[in-house]
């Protein structure tokens, strides 16, 4: 349990502890190369430093894909062989009690003190590195602005299962059931979170999972990179997740009693929720689900979760066909604001189409109103098309009433454009029919003149 208490303590505190300088004193290193590691360790553990150059590579790729994120390499990470050595190098590291590793942020170093985890189990030995590598990482991302509370929290929640997650879980109840939990505020504070470690170490861990189990991880990702451009923890979480921190923690203190009775056994880094994604397209949220997906498969194609990998893939394509709907019908739109009613009507049956694959009934009365005035901008451009064709057969007062159909339907759309197309249409109709009518009305007079002329000359030459 006292790795539990300091090794992260270590990590918080170093670089105002220890002196600088330190390492630079020290000889006698020997160094194994590997692909992501510069792994420093004393003569006589070159079995051991093998050890961990066979699994440090794939960890620091399992947390790269957990937060998008990959620290420069090589990282450093340096074998303790004995406490007693680690101590003479940081003397100052005789008051914490247990320590086993810690992470150097600035130094872009982990250590491991090997004689502390003799009794660990391959896991958890691994876990010490999972858990200080994510140490740095986060304190690149949040640009070393996260809280101890929330650094502790988060490096905890990414290791793998192992014994100590029950005596968490136990030291966990016991403050809840005593009313010894801290508020979130002393969280934020170093001293008071290392006062009282067997309170804030499972506390913080419980912290984040809630928000992880409740909010998503992508959401807790996020919040990362706020804390990074944020004055505290308090504007940041209320910036991630729209709600108050006080409203967080009262929400976080309901849930507790469903993370005891089982609830703390489930992380989404061990076996992914794909509850939150399917939520999501269920809404119809479809570039939410797809940007949740997205996270969830970076982190699923280095574990060994293949079912629930191909699950999410699965989900990753339907969000990918909610968004290809929703743009067919983005694209009717914008259709049909530039009055281009056939390819509106064409975009709007694709859309049908496609949201009717997606079983999503939620656009449907938009479609219907996009598809009616398609269908109106098609009649209107159809009795247009027939005006000018009417006009062209001199059918003058049918060209006529096909032009005011189509003013009528194109003003109706408010389509201005080709309601003026039509309506001069009608006022050159009706200025060729008035010629027209004065064509034929002078040459009635003319015909009318000429019968009367005709007339008189008859009459004359019947005088004669």
């Amino acid at each position: 349990m006292k790795r539990l208490f300091c090794l992260a303590a270590a990590f918080c505190i170093f670089w105002l502890l220890f002196p600088a300088g330190a390492y630079a004193q020290e000889t006698g290193w020997r160094e194994r190369r590997t692909e992501r590691f510069a792994i420093l360790y004393a003569e006589g553990d070159g079995a051991t430093a093998e050890q961990y150059a066979g699994f440090v590579d794939t960890i620091y790729d399992e947390i790269a894909a957990v937060f998008g994120h990959q620290t420069a390499v090589p990282i450093t990470l340096r074998l303790y062989p004995t406490l007693e050595r680690y101590q003479q190098v940081n003397p100052l590291a005789r008051s914490l009690a247990g320590v086993v590793a810690h992470a150097d942020f600035r130094r872009h170093e982990v250590v491991v003190i090997l004689s502390q985890t003799a009794r660990q189990t391959p896991e958890e030995i691994q876990n010490n590195v999972r858990h200080e590598l994510t140490h740095i990482v986060v304190a690149e991302l949040a640009d070393d602005r996260l809280s101890t509370g929330f650094q502790e929290g988060i490096a905890q929640y990414v290791e793998q299962p192992a014994p100590e997650l029950e005596q968490r879980i136990q030291l966990l109840r016991r403050a809840y059931d005593q009313q010894l939990l801290l508020p979130w505020s002393e969280l934020d504070d170093r001293d008071a979170v290392y006062r009282a470690p067997d309170v804030s170490y499972p506390e913080s861990l419980s912290v984040v999972a809630f928000l992880v189990e409740q909010y998503s991880f992508s959401a807790f990702r996020t919040f990362l990179d706020v804390t990074a451009r944020s004055s505290g923890y308090r504007s940041a979480l209320e910036r991630t997740y729209n709600t108050s921190p006080d409203e967080l923690e009262r929400q976080w203190r309901a849930w507790l009693p469903s993370y005891f009775d089982g609830g703390y056994k489930h992380n989404v880094l061990t076996s992914y929720d794909l509850s939150r994604a399917e939520t999501l397209l269920a809404q119809g949220r479809y570039a939410d689900a797809q940007t949740e997906l997205q996270t969830a498969l970076e982190w699923l194609r280095t574990a060994e979760q293949r079912d629930t990998q191909q699950a999410a893939e699965a989900l990753l394509v339907r969000s990918e066909q909610g968004l290809q709907a929703e743009a067919l019908a983005r694209d009717a739109r914008a259709a049909l604001d530039a009055a281009d009613y056939a390819r509106a009507a064409d975009l709007v049956n694709q859309a049908h189409v496609a949201y009717v694959a997606l079983s999503d009934t939620r656009q449907d009365a938009v479609l219907a109103a996009y598809a009616a005035r398609a269908e109106s901008g098609t009649t209107a451009a159809t009795a247009l098309a027939n005006a000018h064709a009417l006009a062209r057969t001199l059918r003058y007062p049918q060209a006529r009433t096909a032009a005011d159909q189509a003013a009528s339907a194109y003003l109706a759309l408010g389509d201005r454009v080709h309601a003026e197309q039509a309506l001069a249409l009608r006022a050159f109709l009706d200025q060729r029919q008035t010629w027209l009518g004065a064509a034929l009305l002078l040459f009635g007079l003319g015909g009318v003149a000429a019968s009367t002329l005709r007339r008189i000359i008859v009459r004359e030459a019947e005088a004669w």
